[in-house]
């Protein structure tokens, strides 16, 4: 065990013992898998009982975000943790345990119909939230603004960094076409309360075979497809387009939509805000490996460029990213598997 993860521990038991009334002596802490933030999660086992500690070191992550969040999902039937206590100047938190069983571990092509249904259902009570801060702000919005920021994520870390790739006059004007084309599809859709990281490893089929839902201390204001497009066009597992296509369809008529926008329209901004998405996360996996030493994440690349070539294949306008992808990225990334 490392000196700095001793150090971590040392006031996280002191805070549990003081301010959660646990005496030291009856309780462990077992590490659970780190996600992609710089957050750590550990099983508490208190006798017969357990429940999840959380760090959030408060320089990096916002509490107050995660603690207003869950509360107003709560309002509105979403099952996620419950909130026992936390200290917002240290960055602890103690949550009750959903359990382990997570959607990565148990999908499989008997079980993803029901599975993702009931994610579907979630989405649509996601949509209507609508968090109120202590300041009275809402949600940020998912904007212009922001979305640049996730797709200079792309050019930064995967094309730059990743890559080494230089970026011509020519490459920086058709990614600022491409970027103009998935900023304007993002900003026509309808808008509301979005998850943002509503997938796989996010999910959690409860005793009750409800859906239980984690991380989203990030929720945002944003395209009403953006929930589903991360379910199913998620990175960490893929399913036969047909299947997919099918459960667009489904999704699309739970919302009843039709008198309002085409199934076409719909499946066009699921498409576009799977690549905008898809793009980004190029760049935040080539950031945890190069600055956060997580290089495991890279192992995801090739599902998404493979979602991100079939995309192309379905838009006109997005041939001549296509031909970036052919004829420079991955040239570049079959040399470096050979080494």
């Amino acid at each position: 065990m490392s000196i700095e993860y001793i150090t971590q521990l040392t006031p996280l038991r002191k805070w549990l013992k003081e301010s959660c009334s646990l005496s030291s002596s009856s309780f462990e802490l077992q590490p659970l898998i780190n996600d992609a933030s710089s957050r750590q999660y550990f099983r508490l086992q208190l006798n017969n009982a357990t429940h999840i500690v959380m760090i959030a070191p408060p320089n990096e992550e916002n509490i107050i975000s995660f603690v207003t969040i869950a509360k107003d999902f709560a309002r509105q039937g979403i099952y996620t943790p419950e909130i026992l206590a936390y200290d917002l100047e240290q960055g602890f938190m103690l949550l009750s345990d959903l359990g382990n069983d997570l959607y990565i571990n148990i999908l499989n092509p008997n079980t993803v119909d029901d599975l993702y249904h009931r994610a579907f259902s979630v989405i649509r009570q996601i949509q209507v939230c609508n968090p109120q801060f202590p300041d009275n702000k809402s949600l940020d919005l998912f904007n212009e603004e922001y979305i640049r920021f996730e797709l200079n994520l792309f050019i930064d870390w995967f094309l730059l960094k990743h890559l080494g790739l230089s970026i011509t006059n020519e490459i920086s004007n058709m990614l600022e076409n491409t970027f103009k084309l998935l900023i304007h599809s993002a900003i026509e859709q309808p808008q509301t309360c979005i998850h943002r990281d509503y997938h796989s490893r996010n999910l959690l089929l409860l005793e009750n075979k409800n859906v239980g839902v984690l991380d989203f201390q990030d929720a945002m204001y944003g395209p009403i497809t953006y929930d589903v497009a991360s379910l199913l066009r998620d990175a960490y597992i893929d399913w036969p387009k047909i299947q997919v296509d099918q459960w667009i369809l489904k999704f699309y008529n739970m919302l009843n939509l039709s008198y309002q926008y085409s199934l076409e329209e719909f499946v066009r901004w699921f498409d576009l805000i799977s690549l905008q998405r898809h793009l980004k996360i190029l760049g935040i996996f080539s950031r945890l490996n190069y600055r956060d030493n997580k290089p495991h994440y890279l192992r995801m690349t090739d599902r998404l460029l493979n979602y991100i070539n079939k995309t192309c294949d379905d838009y006109i306008e997005l041939s001549h990213f296509k031909e970036l992808l052919q004829t420079k990225i991955q040239p570049i990334l079959n040399e470096k598997e050979k080494k």
